[in-house]
């Protein structure tokens, strides 16, 4: 295995000029689990196979908002920074991707499209930019605060979730950029999903009443009609369609829950590193981050058992899978 060695002074001139291109060394042994931390401003590499952690060092922010954009490609932003940068978990190289300014919270890549959505706090809207050419295509205007935003599959839709003092989910058409729809939902929401039926909403609830479910909303009328109960606090919704289930965390209880996405029945639960934060997943493993646990879990998708809990630099948050070269 490469040794682990990054430049100090590559670092401090990132700091200085910002990115236009870094180098991690990073071991050449394919895949890597790339993970972002909050507390200590760290970026950590482990290996898939042996589960060590083979690269971890300060990075020069706090990343809050990353994307997979392609195999071994994963965009990531600062909330405070002006830029979007590139990693590339293969090569371990680092690139300014978009000049854009501060205020993202969140992105979403269309694959097919290459098209890269980004929720910007600052202005309240939603930009639209074309991967191919880095050129921003159109901005819409969206609810105060816009934190995340989901896309419906079938390409027709792009639904996006504020948490301002009325928190709302603005429905945008994709095919002509406009606003169909703006409407309510539940108090300090944090996430949302769309399944295909359902526009499915994660949150705190109010500081009274700590919210234990996750509400389903009609996307086209508005009207609230499922609730799935979980666990306290449930922040966070996965899916990536593989199997028959989509997930969801509570950093309340620090657990995960395997929700049936025809069902919509709780079919397993799982206890997770403290104050669980992301996740992602390959075919055979779910990758939990725990922020105040400081551990990434990794779970069998398939019996939900833990199979190793990994320990990190303080504040794990985001979390990224790299791919081998053949799949």
């Amino acid at each position: 295995m490469k040794k682990k060695v990054v430049l100090a002074v590559l670092l401090f001139l990132f700091v200085l000029t910002g990115c236009q291109q870094l180098h991690l060394s990073l071991p050449d042994k394919q895949p890597l689990v790339m993970v972002t931390h909050l507390k200590d401003k760290k970026l950590s590499f482990i290996d898939l196979e042996s589960y060590e952690v083979v690269y971890s060092e300060e990075f020069p922010f706090q990343i809050h908002s990353l994307e997979t954009i392609g195999p071994n490609q994963v965009a990531i932003a600062g909330k405070l920074e002006d830029e979007v940068l590139l990693v590339d978990l293969h090569s371990g190289r680092i690139e300014t991707l978009l000049e854009f300014g501060q205020g993202i919270t969140s992105m979403n890549v269309d694959e097919k499209e290459q098209l890269l959505y980004i929720t910007d706090a600052k202005e309240h809207q939603l930009h639209v930019y074309q991967l191919e050419n880095k050129q921003k295509l159109v901005s819409i205007d969206v609810g105060s605060n816009p934190i995340q935003a989901n896309l419906d599959e079938n390409g027709e839709f792009i639904f996006v979730l504020s948490s301002g003092e009325t928190p709302t989910v603005t429905v945008i058409n994709r095919l002509n950029n406009e606003v169909e729809l703006i409407f309510p939902v539940l108090e300090l929401p944090t996430d949302l999903l769309y399944d295909g039926h359902y526009l499915w909403v994660a949150g705190h609830g109010h500081f009274t009443n700590w919210n234990e479910s996750i509400e389903a909303y009609n996307p086209f009328t508005g009207e609230k009609v499922e609730e799935i109960h979980v666990g306290l606090m449930p922040i966070f919704i996965y899916d990536d369609m593989a199997g028959d289930h989509f997930y969801v965390l509570c950093h309340g209880s620090s657990d995960l829950y395997a929700i049936d996405r025809n069902t919509y029945e709780v079919k397993e639960r799982v206890v997770v590193g403290d104050n669980p934060h992301y996740m992602s997943a390959s075919l055979q493993h779910l990758f939990v981050t725990g922020l105040d646990g400081n551990v990434l879990s990794v779970i069998d998708r398939h019996t939900y058992e833990v199979v190793k809990e990994i320990k990190l630099a303080a504040g794990p948050f985001g979390v990224s899978i790299g791919a081998f070269e053949n799949e």
